[in-house]
């Protein structure tokens, strides 16, 4: 959905119904990691550090996951927290789709690999670089104002209308003349993956962007999927459920060592309980049907539990490390994470740009509209969840 997912809702529900493997997610249904019914808990076990909640206007929500990956890994490793230009990256991405290309017009949507081949060839810079007047900025107007423009040149008349006209020059100088920049000025000062520090290893070397995203086994991130379960009401396998478990326990290791944990799932506006700023699914029944939908990426920040061993529920913030540990025995509320939809929006209920999602919406097998446009009854059911970027050794 524009502005608010990566991509239409309808390419990435196609992918989901499709393709296992690029949308994997999981549903507990009564296993160990189950959502506790009852009263809230404002039980926070960790602290993970982040940069400030920026806000996306387009639907590039995956860029903007990137980014804030990125400025929090910096941020711990150096003390420093930067502004990472996400209409940079997206520049890109819309203009290795546009060369010599057939579409008819911009699709925002990406995923975590499209990211990483972008940050491998293009390196990074910082927004004030790109676009100086949103450098403070928390949303981007310049990239709503840009994918018009785009579409309009890729429309009739347009100068990007025939496939023939699609060189690299003049896609280059659409977008330029798009977002009000000179991108091969932009190159000239773009730091390298290579050259950004995101992390300090134990032989005391630096860990690079590129390292993070391609490098070795012992510095580069990977997707873990989550077990998806397909239909209605199917029965989870017991080898469904424990590596569940042992997927979901290396994710709660991670965030206790101060990892920005990345998460992908599907969205259903309709399970939003915006009193508490959590996807329910609960609320989703309450609704009565799907409303709403589309794939979305956001990185992890805290998580809640209950039922812990020996202490029931424990104190708000980082906690100490006994007490960390003790909470991977507990059961998991929900989740809260970094969100790019900004701060103060009252539609979302956000006050600070953090947004929860519960166990259950998570993991339940809901009804996933065939395109955006489809009938009630014209639906996939399969599970929210979809995947985690974890650190090595995790």
């Amino acid at each position: 959905m524009k502005g608010e997912m990566p991509g239409s809702s309808r390419s990435l529900l196609l992918a989901g119904v499709v393709s296992v493997a690029l949308l994997a997610g999981c549903r507990p249904g009564g296993d160990s990691q189950s959502v506790e019914s009852g009263n809230s808990s404002n039980v926070l076990v960790t602290d993970v550090r982040h940069s400030s909640v920026k806000r996306q206007s387009i639907g590039n929500c995956w860029l903007y996951a990137k980014a804030s990956w990125a400025e929090s890994l910096h941020l711990s490793a150096t003390g420093e927290e930067v502004n990472i230009s996400e209409s940079y990256w997206t520049w890109w991405h819309w203009h290795d789709q546009l060369v010599n290309s057939w579409t008819d017009s911009i699709n925002t949507g990406g995923w975590w690999f499209t990211s990483v081949d972008i940050v491998v060839r293009h390196g990074l810079v910082f927004e004030g670089e790109f676009i100086p007047g949103e450098a403070d900025a928390q949303m981007s107007a310049t990239q709503s104002r840009a994918e018009a423009i785009v579409n309009a040149a890729l429309g009739a008349g347009g100068e990007l209308e025939r496939h023939e006209s699609r060189t690299p020059e003049n896609v280059r100088r659409v977008l330029d003349a798009a977002f009000g920049v000179n991108m091969a000025a932009v190159e000239a000062i773009a730091r390298k993956a290579e050259d950004f520090v995101v992390g300090n290893a134990a032989d005391g070397t630096t860990i690079s962007l590129r390292d993070a995203v391609a490098g070795g086994a012992d510095r580069r991130w990977r997707v873990a999927y989550f077990p998806k379960v397909w239909g209605k009401d199917t029965p989870l396998q017991r080898g469904v459920k424990k590596a569940r478990k042992e997927l979901l326990q290396r994710v709660l290791k991670a965030m206790n060592d101060r990892h920005p944990v990345v998460m992908s799932l599907m969205i259903d506006f309709s399970a939003l309980d915006i009193e508490d700023q959590t996807f329910k699914a609960s609320t989703l029944a309450a609704a009565g049907g799907p409303g709403r939908q589309g794939g979305h990426m956001v990185v992890l920040e805290d998580y809640v539990v209950t039922h812990v061993p020996g202490y029931g529920t424990l104190g708000e913030g980082d906690l100490p490390d006994e007490q960390k540990q003790a909470a991977l025995l507990g059961r998991i509320k929900y989740f809260k994470t970094k969100n790019s939809w900004g701060t103060d929006r009252p539609d979302r209920g956000l006050t600070d740009g953090y947004t929860r999602f519960d166990w259950k919406y998570m993991t339940s097998q809901l009804a996933w509209k065939n395109s955006e446009d489809s009938e009630p009854d014209d639906v996939s059911w399969y599970t929210t969840l979809s995947d985690f970027v974890l650190p090595p050794g995790y």
